[in-house]
């Protein structure tokens, strides 16, 4: 074995035991932190605890991107295809990156063509994994403006389909002499503020492997001071059209679910989530746009986010618990505030579950679906 082959072996193995034994005290760190935000705790000590939460978050983002670069680099990754929701998978992604973004001050733009396909057969874990890195990396290095996930799909065959995404940043960009070596391992940017500079660079290197043993290829295009743009295309396979339902079955709906956010793409990707899962979904865009709804349709159940403008998701249910056939219904809240204290102030309201973003679609769909079995 040469030399070289030797020493990648060797790194792998390393990286590979490194990671096991620091997850689990690291695991241990998250959770006990999770417990102690949950306490009563003063303005300086929450801070001090959200500090070394998400310094626990960072570590545990850089060994998981150490321990991939390992398994890729042994070539002890295998591609699982099955059928999978495309478009919930993009959402779901999305999703989990809109509170990052929001804090940073970012713009979080979803641009999906019409022709993306509801479903796709592929490896979705794989798929996730490179997106993942690759909106970590924009929002890392973007202090301002916008980050996009776009994705178009392109037809090859009745069977066939080649998935191009697109992720766009602002960010500080890439110089001319690093763009040839961005995609090799421990690889880190030099231009920005030194605190950017956090993590071993296996980002990128990692997304290159992940689109290479999906049989796909990443590129990238960039400025300097203006940001990047990475461009992914993955061939994917379209199932095979089911057979027709009874036009009374294909149109029977679940349940009527109203979703209140301010934020559009949340609004998207809840809205998407439901309806391939057969509920109705309307959509209000604040508390007064709530209260119209409401009061000229019966909903069977409503999505609240609290943080909104005018009335908020408190006042905005108190106000629901008012109106006529509105008594019983269930209403969830839905926040980054995960304290005691907010969900307290939740039931007080008049709601009765409660979820914490970022949402995952899985969880938001299975929450949803628990009171309608329950009825």
């Amino acid at each position: 074995m040469p030399k070289t082959d030797e020493l990648s072996v060797i790194k792998g193995q390393f990286l590979a035991s490194l990671n096991h034994e620091i997850r689990t005290p690291l695991s241990g760190i998250l959770g006990m932190t999770d417990l102690l935000l949950e306490t009563s705790l003063d303005g300086d000590q929450k801070e001090y605890v959200e500090a070394a939460r998400q310094c626990a978050e960072n570590l545990l983002e850089i060994l998981n991107g150490a321990l991939e670069f390992s398994a890729l680099s042994a070539n002890h990754v295998r591609v699982e295809e099955t059928e999978f929701s495309l478009r919930e998978t993009l959402d779901g992604i999305l999703a989990e990156f809109s509170a990052r973004a929001e804090g940073k001050g970012l713009k979080l733009i979803r641009n999906f063509d019409r022709t993306l396909p509801d479903a796709a057969i592929g490896d979705a874990v794989r798929l996730r994994q490179l997106l993942v890195h690759l909106l970590a990396n924009a929002i890392k290095f973007t202090n301002q403006g916008e980050v996009e996930l776009a994705a178009f799909a392109g037809r090859s065959s009745n069977q066939d389909m080649s998935l191009t995404l697109v992720v766009r940043d602002t960010g500080i960009g890439i110089a001319p002499d690093q763009i040839r070596t961005i995609f090799e391992g421990f690889q880190r940017l030099r231009s920005g503020p030194v605190s950017d500079h956090s993590g071993l660079g296996l980002g990128l290197a990692v997304s290159q492997k992940l689109a290479a043993l999906l049989n796909g290829s990443i590129t990238v295009q960039s400025e300097l001071g203006r940001g990047s743009t990475f461009f992914i295309d993955i061939p994917l396979r379209l199932p095979a059209e089911p057979a027709a339902k009874p036009e009374a079955e294909s149109k029977r709906v679940r349940g009527r679910i109203l979703v209140v956010d301010d934020n559009a793409v949340a609004q998207t990707i809840a809205s998407h989530a439901l309806r391939r899962h057969v509920y109705h979904v309307e959509c209000a865009g604040d508390g007064l746009a709530a209260l119209e709804a409401a009061s000229h349709s019966k909903f069977d159940l409503i999505l609240l986010d609290l943080q909104m403008p005018g009335l908020d998701g408190f006042q905005t249910a108190e106000q629901i618990r008012k109106l006529p056939n509105y008594t019983e219904t269930p209403i969830v809240a839905v926040t980054a505030n995960c304290s005691a204290d907010y969900r307290e102030r939740c039931f007080q309201s008049g709601m009765q579950g409660f979820l914490a973003k970022p949402v995952r679609t899985a969880d938001l769909v299975e929450t949803v679906d628990s009171y309608f079995t329950a009825q």
